[in-house]
């Protein structure tokens, strides 16, 4: 039987850049509705960016219905805009910094960030390191994120992209 891998374990696949990451992120959570269950898959999720196949992590982690609670977004353009900002970021990876469950949902404070190498919306790469933190809170139903909250000051992270 499958069990969701702990913290360390997890921040060590991360760190060692292994392919324990890759098998954690394949491999279906078998108690999806407890506490490390629910984590565990919206870490799975958000630590995936670093994979940069964010087709298969939407496909894995998002529930084809998935309902946004972020103004303008609906499941496609979220994955249509973070797909950009992956191949802007040559070293993009997302670290989950906390997280909080209580049923069915999850609420996760993470940070992203890499090296701006491409374009991205309209700034040209600058070479430079780019971040920001962000708090999610997203609820699982039959092993994928199904609702999807975000708050994050993207704003402050476009900005350090100005030349």
């Amino acid at each position: 039987m499958n069990q969701p891998l702990d913290r360390r374990t997890l921040l060590g696949a991360t760190l060692a850049g292994s392919a324990a990451l890759t098998l954690a992120c394949a491999t279906p959570s078998t108690a999806a509705t407890s506490d490390s269950g629910t984590k565990h898959i919206t870490r799975a999720f958000y630590e995936s960016y670093a994979l940069r196949d964010l087709p298969a992590s939407f496909a894995r982690y998002i529930h084809p219905d998935a309902v946004m609670h972020v103004p303008g977004f609906d499941r496609q353009s979220w994955l249509d805009f973070d797909s950009t900002l992956v191949a802007a970021f040559d070293d993009l990876a997302i670290t989950v910094l906390d997280q909080l469950a209580e049923a069915d949902k999850v609420a996760t404070r993470w940070i992203l960030g890499g090296h701006h190498t491409a374009q991205f919306l309209d700034f040209p790469p600058t070479g430079r390191y780019a971040s920001f933190t962000a708090t999610t809170v997203d609820r699982i139903e039959d092993g994928k994120i199904i609702e999807h909250w975000a708050d994050a000051d993207f704003t402050a992270f476009l900005q350090s992209l100005r030349a």
